[in-house]
């Protein structure tokens, strides 16, 4: 129908059926009119029970055709959910598996981290590093070395030394001279020259006889782990106020203040405590 067909019928408000639904519709009425009338004849009415018996079970059998359908599909559905219900479990399963095998690939990594870093800190057993000391054009390292140990009445002879160099410069205009670092042969000797700094208080150039007055410093050669855990520390020392922060046989410790149980810090979940 086109547009001004559908404007008509509604202006006129007039029905529009289809041809069956017409059809239909015009047995009824005949059929309505012949009853008001009185022109009915009992073949007439057994014609439209029939009809309308027809018409009834033709629907009941297409609801039952319909009711199948829905039936097939539901069990189709259910069936899909099913399916879609293990396959969920299953990929729960090994979501959980993963994450298990997850954490105990993590535990690994960390306990041969911790194992790498304590060997890489074996290694620095016999080391300190001195910071602090002007680096001289064409400087004799041990040379400088020795002078340390004499600022500090330790004599130190090149036997006593294994290697020492300076480290790197790092990059800026405003980056700090370059430490020292000393390996010593024995054990002892390295423990010898913390004890002497840590007995000499307010240890600077000037007892080298160098013309700047600037602190000496003195520690223990850390791996870079260990180097990063003490930054760390001093960082909770300076936030949560704790009076002392210091390393030994190079491992970190921490104290609140003067009577407080002492805490040695092996990784960063050690600071996370606090």
């Amino acid at each position: 129908m086109s547009k001004a067909d559908i404007e008509c019928i509604s202006v006129d408000g007039l029905v529009w059926r289809c041809q069956a639904c017409a059809q239909t519709r015009r047995k009824s009425m005949r059929f309505d009119s012949e009853m008001t009338e009185g022109k009915l004849t009992l073949e007439d009415v057994m014609k439209k029970v029939t009809e309308i018996f027809e018409n009834q079970k033709q629907a009941e059998k297409n609801v039952n055709t319909s009711y199948e359908a829905l039936s097939d599909k539901l069990e189709d559905n259910t069936k899909a959910v099913k399916e879609q219900t293990a396959s969920l479990e299953k990929c729960l399963r090994m979501i959980d598996e993963l994450a298990a095998e997850n954490r105990s690939l993590r535990e690994k990594v960390s306990s041969l981290e911790m194992r790498i870093d304590d060997l890489e800190q074996y290694s620095r057993v016999n080391s300190v590093e001195i910071h602090g000391i002007p680096q001289q054009k064409n400087e004799d390292v041990v040379a400088v070395v020795k002078e340390v140990g004499k600022a500090l009445d330790l004599e130190i002879t090149d036997s006593m030394i294994d290697n020492c160099h300076r480290l790197g410069r790092r990059p800026g205009p405003n980056s700090p001279q370059p430490g020292i670092v000393v390996k010593f042969v024995r054990r002892l000797d390295k423990e010898e020259l913390l004890r002497k700094r840590r007995v000499k208080s307010n240890f600077s150039t000037r007892h080298m006889n160098l013309s700047m007055d600037q602190p000496i410093y003195i520690n223990e050669a850390l791996s870079q782990a260990r180097r990063r855990l003490l930054a760390a520390a001093r960082q909770v020392k300076k936030e949560k106020s704790f009076k002392y922060l210091w390393v030994r046989g190079g491992k970190i410790f921490l104290r609140k203040e003067e009577k407080a149980p002492v805490f040695q810090v092996t990784c960063q979940a050690d600071l996370d405590r606090f």
